[in-house]
């Protein structure tokens, strides 16, 4: 077992309280990490520090700030292999998607640190001041970017490494500092990387790391009057209670919520490719995925040949433990988490959906001790049941029959969640006209979840508020001041 410290003011510290919690392997439940446990008085000497580092910070000239973010994303470089490690043993990410998440994390760090170094104020032409001569402007007019201030950082434990950094790169590059709440069930991977950056010739209190539960110090960190903007990236129950939480000091907030993807498939679509495709993203992470493809919308005539595709696709899944390259499918993140997903399971079969895949945890002693489950598919299913409804964060998804565009466009638009979406067709100019009228952030054609460095993320409704990352992301960690200058 591993023993990590919270990172406040430069320095590696316990709780004030001496208490402590552990984490766990989801592959087997063994004990991972002892992390400490903070309360109040450990989040107000962290927004302290943050408060006392953020004017000079912000002061630093720009290259100063972006070397410091790059700084830090050559720091995750080097201890990659540690990263893959905790990210195998304390999220239960496979050999195989573990590196890639580290890989996609320092590329996001890098981006953030070159792309804050060209946000710059524009002058404005403006209508001359009274009293000017005539065809001359005595006036200047710029628009200026500023820091919040001091930003509280939560973070997902779906892909750890790289929503924080996501998050910290972007938050420090354009003069913030930060106070970062990474999620409890992986806490020793926010630790470690707290550890990796009190090793940086960095200011005391530009980041800060601290560890509990989110009823708690969560919503403590969000109604804090020594913090002016939050990151959030969660469900969207706890996005709400995050905003309620900051509508006491009126706080600005970026918000990454749930979603229920709807995926669209035409009658021209290749569909035994699409269906093969679509599987290996579905069930990627365990399905833990917030961009996750959920809801399957196929044509009618096409409906039975991609269903028998997907199902012999996600038969075929390897489930092992994460450790095995070979391995596909891993563990579900905790108990509780499989609990829920089995629960809805057994909502969807209580409400009359039809199970043609999983639904059952897979056999044999290497999957005794962890959270392990099969790929789960439905279909007869309509779009009053809760499986149509909620998001899961699992391997299970639903498959409905269309026979109109039109009628698919309504159905994926169903939702209290607009996250992203696709459409599978080889007429472009339809399939066009289909994303022109779905109500989501993010939308493919043919293709799902395909993301990299420089793309923004963010949803509709339910889904958030604001977007992040990508080559805009520095921008949603500054404010906008409008200057006007009249001279003689």
């Amino acid at each position: 077992m591993e023993r990590y410290k919270m990172l406040i003011n430069g320095t590696l510290v316990d709780a004030d309280s001496g208490k402590t919690f552990t984490t766990h392997n989801p592959a087997n439940g063994d004990v991972i990490a002892e992390v400490p446990l903070a309360d109040k008085s450990d989040v107000d000497k962290a927004v302290a520090a943050a408060r006392k580092a953020q004017k000079p910070w912000a002061r630093k000239i720009q290259e100063e700030r972006s070397e410091a973010a790059a700084m830090i994303a050559a720091a995750l470089k080097e201890n990659k292999d540690e990263l893959v490690r905790l990210e195998i043993s304390e999220h239960g990410a496979t050999a195989r998607h573990a590196p890639i998440m580290i890989d996609f994390a320092v590329k996001n760090i890098e981006l953030a640190a070159a792309g804050a170094r060209t946000l710059m104020g524009n002058v404005l032409p403006v209508t001359p001041s009274k009293g000017a001569p005539p065809g001359e402007s005595n006036t200047v007019v710029y628009m200026k970017r500023e820091p919040f201030g001091v930003c509280a950082l939560i973070t997902p434990w779906n892909v750890p490494t790289l929503l924080i950094a996501t998050k910290i790169a972007p938050c420090i590059a354009t003069g913030n500092t930060c106070v970062l709440k990474p999620p409890t069930l992986n806490s020793g991977i926010g630790l470690k990387i707290a550890e990796i950056i009190s090793k940086l010739d960095l200011p005391s209190g530009l980041i800060n790391v601290i560890t509990g539960p989110g009823g708690s110090i969560g919503n403590y960190l969000s109604s804090h009057p020594g913090i002016d903007f939050i990151s959030f990236t969660g469900s969207s129950e706890v996005g709400k209670d995050i905003i309620a939480a900051s509508s006491k000091t009126v706080k600005t907030t970026m918000m990454e919520l749930g979603g229920k993807n709807p995926v669209i498939i035409l009658e021209d679509a290749d569909v035994e490719a699409a269906a093969e495709e679509l599987c290996g993203i579905t069930f990627e992470n365990v399905g833990q995925n917030c961009a996750q493809p959920s809801r399957f919308y196929i044509h009618e005539k096409v409906h039975d040949l991609f269903v028998e595709k997907f199902v012999g696709t996600a038969n075929a899944i390897k489930i092992g433990v994460p450790e095995d390259p070979d391995t596909v499918m891993g563990p579900v993140v905790s108990k509780t988490q499989r609990d829920s997903i089995e629960n809805f399971i057994k909502i969807a079969l209580d409400e009359g959906g039809k199970m043609v895949c999983g639904g059952k945890r897979p056999e044999g002693p290497e999957f005794e001790k962890g959270f392990y489950l099969t790929p789960t598919v439905f279909t007869d299913l309509t779009s009053d049941m809760t499986i149509s409804r909620e998001e899961i964060f699992g391997p299970v998804v639903g498959m409905y029959k269309f026979s109109s565009d039109q009628e698919a466009i309504d159905a994926a638009n169903d939702s209290v969640f607009g996250l992203c979406a696709s459409v599978w067709t080889k007429d472009y100019a339809r399939g066009l006209k289909i994303v022109n009228e779905l109500e989501v952030g993010s939308v493919w054609i043919n293709q799902h979840m395909n993301l990299v460095a420089e793309t923004p993320w963010g949803g509709y409704k339910e889904s958030g508020l604001m977007k992040e990352g990508g080559v805009i992301g520095p921008e949603g960690y500054t404010q906008l001041k409008y200057v006007c200058i009249k001279h003689n």
